[in-house]
């Protein structure tokens, strides 16, 4: 969190020539900006760079994003994603990744002729091979998707180590990457290993790393040589007030004695990231409509929930919290407020379980404050429930 911003978002809500919308989301490039000069500065020289759309797409958040030239191109996860980015990027700039493509997605993927499909099955592949047979096209390049036999800890969502849908099974992926490698429309150019999210300790990601280039020399004594190894995300933020970081410095000064080290220093590197570049860029806000005291406890009720922020019910992740104050006139002698209390936080559906905070400490808040939710970047907006209950959606404002 940059205090400028605050102080910033602040200024706006304070404005008395200014109305907005009693919810919004604010990205400031600015911070977007930094994490990517930081992950320039600091990981290998071989290491392409690709913007995880999925963990924002606002349109003018994707053009600003366009402009930076260490962005090597998009991630994508659906046709939906693939339409969108190719307003922004050409096909040769763009990865598919994720499970469960349809065979139009794969058309349409191999029809725009985009970089590499991530693939994560015998039966994706065989799709693929059809398609191509079927347009005549020249062979698709791709990734193959592995589940390491590989745990991470200190994940947030940990994708490898245990049955999951993600990829091809450790014991048998030397099996599949033989037969996917002869089929005539499929050129695999590496592998895909995509172990955890959210990771913070940069020694967890590298233990993960280090996993992943012993089997990929494994890998190539068995079929020759590959040229990529893709390692996802895995970088992630603080979503405490403790102000962690993940130490993008040391991993890359580490990762790149790590290649030399394995002989991998002909390889190409990919990372996918999203929450890392754009998660602390953001800030939720929402105007306190009521404050209820039942059975003991206060409950502040703000214009938006779940509904435009579905990862803290989802995850159980609370967002650092900030007030800002508005100085609004009480509407009843009875009205209450907050003072150093222990409250929850809801939004107005007409569920219980539509809860942004709990358990919150606020020093002091009043009706008509604006609830401020840091860290609010990534997986915020696209992970609402816009349609439940139709509530206006919240405006989207990029400070640049």
């Amino acid at each position: 969190m940059k205090k400028e911003t605050l102080d910033y978002i602040t200024q706006i809500y304070q404005s008395e020539n200014i109305i907005i919308n009693p919810t919004a989301y604010f990205y400031d490039m600015s911070i977007v900006k930094k994490n990517i000069g930081e992950l320039e500065k600091s990981l290998p020289l071989q290491t392409k760079l690709y913007y995880a759309m999925k963990a924002n797409s606002n349109e003018q958040l994707m053009l600003e994003i366009r402009k930076l030239n260490y962005i090597q191109g998009i991630e994508i996860a659906s046709v939906g994603e693939l339409e969108q980015a190719m307003k922004y990027y050409c096909g040769k700039d763009i990865i598919f990744t994720g499970p469960g493509k349809t065979d139009h997605e794969l058309e349409q993927a191999i029809i725009n002729d985009i970089r590499f499909i991530n693939v994560e099955s015998m039966t994706e592949a065989v799709r693929i091979n059809n398609i191509v047979k079927n347009l005549g096209s020249k062979p698709v390049d791709i990734l193959l998707r592995i589940n390491l036999n590989y745990s991470v800890i200190d994940g947030v969502e940990n994708m490898s180590g245990y049955s999951t849908k993600m990829g091809i099974d450790e014991e048998v992926y030397i099996d599949h990457y033989k037969a996917i490698s002869r089929l005539e429309g499929i050129n695999i150019k590496g592998i895909h290993a995509f172990a955890a999210s959210g990771v913070l300790d940069y020694q967890t990601l590298l233990d993960v790393d280090r996993y992943i280039f012993d089997f990929a020399n494994k890998l190539q004594h068995e079929v020759g040589n590959i040229d990529i190894i893709d390692f996802g995300g895995g970088l992630g933020i603080d979503y405490t007030n403790e102000n962690r970081r993940f130490d993008v410095k040391q991993y890359g000064k580490e990762l790149s004695g790590m290649i030399r080290q394995y002989n991998l220093s002909e390889k190409e590197i990919i990372m996918e990231l999203g929450t890392y570049i754009v998660g602390n860029a953001g800030y939720y806000t929402a105007e306190i409509i009521d404050i209820k005291k039942i059975k003991g406890k206060k409950h502040i009720i703000i214009a938006g929930g779940v509904n435009h922020m579905g990862l803290p019910l989802e995850m159980r992740r609370k967002h650092p919290v900030r007030i800002i104050p508005m100085h609004k006139p009480k509407l009843h002698p009875g009205q209450i407020g907050v003072c150093k209390e222990i409250v929850d936080i809801s939004g107005p559906l007409c569920i219980v379980s539509d809860k942004l905070s709990w358990d919150e400490y606020i020093d002091l808040a009043e009706i008509g404050d604006i609830v401020v939710y840091l860290q609010s970047g990534a997986y915020c907006y696209g992970e609402g429930m816009h349609e439940f209950l139709m509530h206006m959606p919240p405006a989207e404002i990029v400070l640049t």
